[in-house]
C-alpha cells in the first residue's frame, strides 16, 4: 500500500496484529498505526469513534500509544459488520449514458435509485479477490462511501449531516456480462453484485468534519500503474443530504452501515476496448481518494 502525501487528516482503521485473530481499532499516524482498543476497550467499534465530537477524538489521538508499522498489521475493511451496504446507483450523468449505450438502463430515475451488497463480500486492503470461473467481464467501481454513526430513520435533509461519521472507499467490482443478464431479465443484478470479495473497502473511515466537503473530492482508479480514471465527486446527481433523506423514509439506517454514492464515469465499460480493460487476474487495481487514501486489490 503506499500512501499518498496529504495533509495530516485523523484516519481510523480496523486491523489485525500478527498471531492474533481479534481484530482492533487504530488510529493512523503517516506510516504507523496507534491501537486504541488497549486505551478505551475491547468493545470499542469504529462506528462509535465516528460519533464523538471533534475535540474528544483529537484527544484521544493525542494519547494513543502502542504504535505499530502499518506494513506490519492486517487492515480490515473499513467496518466489520454493517447491517447492510447500500449502494446507490446511476448517480453520475455521464454514466447513467454509459448504461444506457450498453443496454444496462432501461429508465432515467428522477430520484436515487439503489440496490444492496452483502456484508460477507467486504474485504479490505490488499485483499486478493478470485476473478470466478466463466468471468471475464469484471470491472472496477471506486466509490465515495460514508459511514453511518448514528440511527437515522425519516431523517430529514436537513439534519442527514449529523447522522454520517466519516468517509471511506468502496471498489463496487462487478460483473458486467451477469449483470446485463439480470438487467435484460427484469432483477437488480443481485449475483452481478455480490460474488465473493466484491466489496474492497477502506483501508481507513475519515471523520467527515476533516473533510472541507465531501463534493470536491477527486476518484482516482489505477491497474497496474496506468491511471484508468480520475472524476470528481461533483459530479453526483444526488448528494448524500438527498439520499439518507429519500430511503429512510421507508428504511432505517443503523450505526456501522456504509453508503455508497455510486460509480464514476470512465469505467471499464465505457470504453471502446473494453475487453483489454476488464480486470484479469494477476492485476492490481487501486481505488483512491486524492490526498487522502488509497485501496489497493489484487486480482487472482
Amino acid at each position: 500500500m503506499q500512501l499518498p502525501k496529504n495533509r495530516s487528516f485523523i484516519k481510523l482503521a480496523n486491523y489485525r496484529c500478527p498471531g492474533n485473530l481479534l481484530p482492533r481499532v487504530g488510529l493512523v499516524k503517516e506510516t504507523m498505526i496507534a491501537d486504541l482498543t488497549s486505551l478505551i476497550g475491547a468493545q470499542t467499534t469504529l462506528e462509535s469513534l465516528l460519533a464523538f465530537e471533534p475535540d474528544a477524538l483529537r484527544s484521544l489521538a493525542a494519547r494513543a500509544g502502542h504504535h505499530r508499522e502499518l506494513s506490519g498489521v492486517e487492515l480490515l475493511p473499513a467496518v466489520l459488520q454493517p447491517s447492510k451496504i447500500f449502494c446507490v446507483g446511476k448517480n453520475s450523468r455521464v454514466h447513467r449514458e454509459e448504461l444506457v449505450r450498453e443496454n444496462m438502463l432501461k429508465e432515467d430515475p428522477q430520484e436515487p435509485t439503489g440496490f444492496v451488497k452483502l456484508p460477507s463480500t467486504m474485504v479490505g486492503e490488499g485483499a486478493s479477490v478470485l476473478r470466478p470461473e466463466g468471468i471475464t467481464t469484471l470491472d472496477y467501481e471506486p466509490e465515495l462511501a460514508f459511514v453511518v454513526s448514528r440511527p437515522a430513520h425519516r431523517t430529514k435533509r436537513s439534519d442527514a449531516h449529523a447522522v454520517i461519521g466519516g468517509i471511506t472507499i468502496l471498489n463496487d467490482l462487478t460483473a458486467r456480462a451477469i449483470q446485463k443478464q439480470e438487467v435484460a431479465s427484469g432483477t437488480k443484478f443481485w449475483t452481478a453484485k455480490n460474488m465473493p470479495g466484491f466489496c474492497p473497502t477502506g483501508p481507513f473511515v475519515v471523520p467527515i468534519w476533516e473533510i472541507a466537503d465531501p463534493y470536491n473530492l477527486w476518484m482516482t482508479c489505477k491497474v497496474n500503474g496506468q491511471e484508468r480514471l480520475r472524476v470528481n465527486t461533483n459530479e453526483h446527481i444526488f448528494r448524500i443530504d438527498q439520499i439518507i433523506e429519500h430511503f429512510t423514509r421507508w428504511m432505517p439506517f443503523e450505526p456501522g452501515d456504509v453508503i455508497s454514492t455510486g460509480a464514476p464515469r470512465g469505467t471499464a465499460i465505457s470504453h471502446p476496448n473494453a475487453d483489454e480493460l476488464y480486470l484479469k487476474p494477476g492485476d492490481v487495481c487501486v481505488a483512491g481518494i486524492e490526498g487522502v487514501m488509497e485501496l489497493t486489490t489484487h486480482i487472482v
